[in-house]
């Protein structure tokens, strides 16, 4: 898992204001039950923290199970009760298949780029 943090807007002063950035979180190759647990973790630290909106970047995912599918719904609901959200983008094709049968779209906003999701985080 990697993280970085995407600015939207960029403060003059020395203010930190999470309204402002954005976490992008890059999924590792495999979410399963064995190691999706680090990624809820590490989001259960930092949506408390005060993280409004997470991207997670699933461009090199190669499998995702249902324990990876929990994560990101779990997540999802815990930044939305802090008036945050939870994006996915560069979801692989074969990863949006598995999506499909839950329809996973309806609850969770999935792009292309990381440009269509920064446009979204500035209306959060």
């Amino acid at each position: 898992m990697e993280t970085r943090i995407l600015h939207l807007v960029k403060r003059q002063d020395d203010t930190f204001d999470y309204d402002d950035i954005v976490l992008v979180v890059r999924a590792a190759d495999v979410m399963d039950m064995d190691n999706a647990v680090t990624m809820l973790i590490f989001l259960k630290t930092m949506i408390p923290g005060g993280m409004r909106k997470v991207l997670v970047d699933m461009e090199g995912l190669e499998f995702i199970d249902s324990s990876g599918i929990g994560v990101v719904i779990e997540a999802t609901k815990l930044i939305r009760q802090g008036k945050g959200d939870l994006a996915l983008m560069r979801v692989p094709e074969r990863i949006q298949t598995i999506f499909q049968p839950i329809r996973l779209n309806r609850f969770v906003r999935i792009f292309a780029t990381e440009d269509e999701a920064a446009a979204f985080f500035r209306l959060v």
